[in-house]
């Protein structure tokens, strides 16, 4: 039985003031640290936005003339420092900048004549450091013609060539210049890759020793580079049975031992882009020199040739050079070969796969009559030369989506 609590007692008073200081000091401990305790702010509430995708699509151009006044130019490249040179099917090379043309050299053996004359020009992967350029062209020499690649040094402030070094001669020319191909092009490991024409004679695309309807692929000093035909082809050589090669288009690797794309004009029929890869692309016209009826891509007299990954068919269109568009701005086109066509008067976009075939095909740019050469710039865009013999031009081509 519980007793009652006297309050008038002396020790009950004592003993509940006791327990209310107890109290009073417990509630008091527990503000204290309450209000230590970090603010806790209410949890924040998650907004998801969702933001349009951008598919790609296919860019708006314009143009922009830079340089006018030239006669056939050829080849365009770009030095570090952002300057542009350009040479001239006459011999010349010039350099621009500041919205100003410089001479940087006149080649006095070219042997300008019909489609001959001073064709490649190509920048060396370790220009930094070589400061060596490439120029491919018909030459005049002491013991008659030929085509032939020379290296050369551009000079520190730019204005001239110097150290003449001629690392593949003998090439094969025609005396009209017909077929004389000539397109270099350098690679990542400073290999060059060097388009011929057969120079109009029967036999020079199948000969395992001659140089003509060949691509060639050397060091930069002109010996063989890896992965060329065996014997008893001439160790230069990396693929053969070729027309007339007018375009060389580099991946930054290769694929599937696939090194990029060749790009060649057929007879009357079947312009060509080929893989870039050893083999017979199958070329062997009937001697002395006949064309008519004989394939591109011979098939019958060589089972195992080379065919092409796009031809132009029944009518042909004169393509030239061609480059790899890279770069977001340019859309669907990303990744996409620029092609130049000269008879045909555009440039044409080729779309391929992953399995190099063709999936979409676009003619663009055709105000401009004949187009020899592209090439992408430092700063993405588009460049190209015409060929209308006249007040030919190096035009600049901007993408807009």
């Amino acid at each position: 039985m519980l007793k009652k609590f006297n309050f008038t007692n002396y020790h009950t008073r004592l003993i509940l003031l006791g327990i209310l200081m107890v109290g009073v000091v417990s509630s008091m401990i527990l503000v204290f640290v309450q209000s230590r305790q970090p603010v806790m702010e209410p949890a924040l509430k998650v907004t998801t936005e969702v933001t349009e995708i951008q598919n790609p699509v296919e860019p708006k151009l314009t143009t922009t003339e830079v340089v006018t006044g030239l006669s056939h130019p050829w080849d365009i490249i770009f030095l570090p420092d952002n300057s542009m040179l350009f040479n001239e099917r006459s011999g010349k090379i010039s350099r621009y900048s500041n919205n100003q043309k410089f001479m940087v050299a006149d080649i006095a053996d070219v042997n300008a004549v019909g489609e001959g004359g001073l064709t490649g020009l190509a920048l060396d992967s370790e220009f930094a450091n070589n400061r060596y350029i490439y120029t491919c062209f018909n030459a005049r020499t002491a013991s008659g013609i030929d085509v032939r690649l020379v290296r050369w040094k551009l000079s520190a402030d730019n204005k001239q060539l110097t150290d003449r070094k001629d690392i593949v001669t003998g090439i094969p020319s025609n005396v009209s210049g017909r077929h004389s191909g000539c397109r270099v092009r350098v690679d990542i490991l400073g290999n060059l890759w060097i388009g011929t024409g057969d120079a109009a004679k029967a036999y020079n695309p199948q000969d395992p020793k001659n140089l003509g309807g060949k691509i060639l692929h050397v060091t930069r000093d002109g010996m063989p580079a890896p992965g060329n035909l065996p014997v008893p082809y001439d160790p230069r050589i990396f693929s053969y049975g070729h027309r007339n090669v007018q375009g060389i288009v580099l991946f930054n690797s290769p694929r599937n031992n696939v090194y990029g794309y060749s790009i060649e004009h057929g007879s009357d029929v079947d312009d060509e882009i080929n893989l870039l890869k050893n083999g017979n692309f199958g070329w062997a016209p009937k001697a002395p020199y006949i064309e008519d009826g004989v394939p591109m891509t011979d098939l019958t007299q060589f089972p195992g040739a080379v065919q092409s990954i796009w031809s132009s068919g029944q009518s042909t269109i004169a393509p030239s050079g061609g480059t790899l568009l890279k770069g977001k701005k340019w859309g669907t086109w990303n990744g996409s070969v620029a092609m130049a066509v000269l008879k045909g008067k555009h440039i044409r976009i080729m779309r391929f796969d992953n399995a190099n075939k063709l999936i979409e095909e676009k003619k663009i740019l055709t105000d401009f009559g004949r187009i020899r050469s592209v090439t992408q710039g430092p700063d993405g865009y588009l460049y190209f030369s015409t060929d209308n013999k006249n007040d030919d031009k190096i035009m600049k081509v901007v993408p807009r989506s």
